[in-house]
């Protein structure tokens, strides 16, 4: 009998090899649990944008629809940031403590220092190590400001778009930058949510504050809402909903009501343990525990239902590869469900699910495709190609008989814009300039058949969290070389990827990834090859598992004769 022995050395060269050769992974199940950070601008030009300081009810309601066990915190900025609701974990005492603390904004600052603000903000070590999805949401309707000195502003913002951003890149957190009329610095502030693939809106006035920052919210946290009956002002509880939250526009009713599924009557007078009313000038947050299956209505002559947030039995896995494309490039979603203990439904328990994606653009419908989910596995919708650049919002449903629940996100796709790269010579890191959009170098696909734009999208140095969100996109990142440790490990990875390189992609393309040149076929949702191309790819795979398994017999014979001498 041989008996075979396996030295750590072997055992990591062959774990390395393995990795090389197996399919990399799609994508990855990310935490549903978050870290927020608000930054507010409360500069003297805000009594100008918001007048009626709507940022106060906004930000109240903002802070209510919260999930539970999220991590949040609010910060308002001018000359110097100042914490106004300390970081913490989101509950009952949190949110009242929010709803208060916001009244106190004000706009008595000088000056638009929203760097500091970033940095007072930013997320530590131990932050990251947590396992949750890092977000900020900023705020601001202005330019960065920090003297009346021109060259010592146009410093602020290059060290705002450069070392202050990368440490939000380098830790996978998203920045969502709203800008408060046009008066803002538009391209900054779209740059910042480019960069961390984050949302970036306008709101012309006041007025629409609360809805961008809901949308923003939406594209942060995963919000199971149910739809409304806008014309009856009702809405259906289903069996098995442990808590759900209303949001309710006033329009001057201060006396709002509600009428359960029991037809019994709810008011913010009504000092109730599984009922949390919270009022604003402009809006109700109502958050109720255990509410009764059946038909609710809002009982008002003026105010309207906003929106109608659960939290039940089914929990929505969902991953959208990007926030942020360009003109040409493909993006997707995936959905997986789960019961109240994160536990996947099994193949019996999805009969009956469909999955519905819709998706608008200028309040015109563009997309919509329907498919059931399949069975043990991601169901991946594939979005359509989009050639008209703008912001796009997306409805995912998820049915079963009576059962509906949806989930907003938005998807913002950008022009393609010629211009040239600049490198800092500081950590020998490619950064972009700072006057301008996430650059794109295109070149035209010498395929006339596929007229396949191929894309160069610089970009800073991500992190493994940022870089996973970023899968599956037809785009190569340029960025420096990080060091690693000389270890017979890492030879034997270099050497298997230098391998792979030239078996599987023979033309040079070091800063170019062409799009496949495939012909593919739909297989419930699946992308397969065609039969001739798969044949000549499981060739060059074998190929390249046979020259992988001379060099690992190699290194064994080396390694087993080394470990003799020693003995």
């Amino acid at each position: 009998m041989f008996e075979f022995h396996i030295t750590p050395r072997v055992s990591a060269a062959l774990f390395i090899i393995m990795m090389a050769v197996s399919q990399p992974a799609i994508s990855l199940a990310l935490s549903n649990q978050m870290d927020i950070r608000v930054l507010i601008d409360v500069s003297g030009s805000m009594k100008k944008t918001d007048p009626n300081n709507l940022r106060i009810p906004a930000l109240q309601v903002l802070t209510q629809v919260l999930p539970t066990g999220t991590k949040a915190g609010v910060w308002q900025f001018a000359n110097t940031p100042t914490v106004i609701v300390p970081l913490g974990t989101v509950d009952a005492k949190w949110q009242q403590k929010a709803s208060i603390a916001a009244q106190n904004i004000s706009s008595t600052g000088q000056f638009t220092d929203i760097g500091a603000a970033l940095k007072a903000a930013s997320f530590s070590a131990q932050d990251q190590l947590q396992g949750r999805q890092l977000h900020v949401i900023l705020l601001t309707d202005g330019m960065v400001d920090v003297s009346k000195d021109v060259a010592e502003n146009k410093r602020a913002r290059r060290a705002l778009l450069e070392p202050i951003l990368q440490q939000y890149i380098n830790s996978g957190a998203r920045v969502h930058t709203i800008g408060l009329s046009h008066d803002a610095d538009e391209a900054t502030l779209s740059a910042m949510a480019q960069r961390t693939d984050g949302l970036y809106e306008v709101a012309v006035n006041a007025d629409q504050l609360l809805d961008i920052f809901l949308r923003a919210l939406d594209n942060t946290i995963i919000t199971q809402q149910v739809p409304v009956k806008r014309s009856e002002q009702s809405f259906v509880v289903q069996q098995g909903v442990e808590s759900m939250t209303i949001v309710v526009e006033k329009n001057g009713d201060e006396q709002i009501k509600l009428k359960d599924g029991k037809q019994r009557i709810l008011g913010q007078q009504q000092d109730l343990s599984d009922q949390q009313w919270q009022s604003s000038s402009t809006h109700d947050v109502i958050i109720i525990k255990n509410p009764t299956p059946g038909t609710w209505a809002l009982i008002s002559d003026t105010a309207t239902l906003k929106r109608i947030n659960v939290v039940g039995q089914l929990q929505i896995l969902l991953q959208q590869s990007h926030q942020n494309i360009k003109v040409g490039q493909r993006s997707y979603l995936d959905v997986q469900l789960a019961n109240e203990q994160g536990q996947l439904l099994s193949a019996e328990q999805l009969q009956g699910f469909q999955l519905e994606v819709t998706m608008n653009h200028a309040d015109k419908e563009v997309f919509k495709k329907q498919q059931l989910f399949l069975e043990d596995e991601k169901t991946r919708m594939h979005l359509p190609v989009l050639n008209d650049p703008g912001l796009y919002d997306l409805t995912i449903s998820v049915t079963n008989g009576e059962l509906l629940r949806t989930i907003n996100r938005s998807l913002r796709v950008h022009p393609l814009v010629a211009i040239k790269q600049t490198v800092s010579t500081q950590q020998n890191t490619t950064l972009m300039p700072v006057t301008q959009e996430l650059n794109v170098l295109t070149e035209t696909s010498p395929d006339p058949i596929s007229q396949t734009e191929v894309l160069v999208v610089s970009n800073e140095t991500a992190s493994a969290e940022l870089k996973a969100l970023m899968e599956g996109q037809n785009t190569t990142f340029i960025a420096s070389e990080l060091t690693e440790p000389k270890t017979a490990a890492s030879k034997v990875a270099k050497l298997v990827n230098k391998l792979k390189n030239k078996v599987i992609s023979p033309a040079k393309t070091s800063l170019v990834i062409p799009e496949a040149k495939v012909k593919v076929k739909e297989n419930r949702g699946n992308v397969q090859a065609s039969q001739p191309e798969a044949a000549s790819s499981d060739y060059w795979r074998w190929l390249f598992v046979g020259v992988a398994g001379l060099v690992l017999l190699f290194l064994f014979v080396i390694l087993r004769r080394t470990s003799k001498s020693v003995r």
